[in-house]
């Protein structure tokens, strides 16, 4: 079977660096956050439910699609996680409401 070659790595080369750690909070893989997610998307009736200016134009507004559980105030701003804190969104919603392109 034929090898690899060897990857060329010019002098000086380092891989990228980790995640930034405030980038990453441990509470959204915790047991507590999982079932606040399962919670709010329940509620909101597994779909995308928009933001205040804008309606979802995904079409079913993302039902049986992925879905983000998003703060309306977010928690590095001072936001709770309480369930009247929380609303789900589509990724295109999402990406509307942070500014990344998507």
């Amino acid at each position: 079977m034929p090898q690899r070659p060897d990857t060329f790595r010019p002098p000086g080369w380092k891989p990228a660096p980790a995640k930034q750690p405030q980038a990453h909070d441990p509470f959204y893989g915790s047991a507590i956050w999982k079932a606040l997610r399962s919670k709010a998307k329940q509620r909101d009736g597994f779909q995308c439910v928009g933001l205040p200016d804008r309606p979802c134009r995904t079409p079913n507004n993302g039902r049986g699609g992925r879905l983000i559980v998003d703060h309306i105030d977010p928690r590095r701003e001072g936001g709770s996680d309480e369930l009247s804190n929380l609303r789900t969104l589509c990724p295109a919603c999402d990406n509307r409401r942070h500014g990344r392109r998507g």
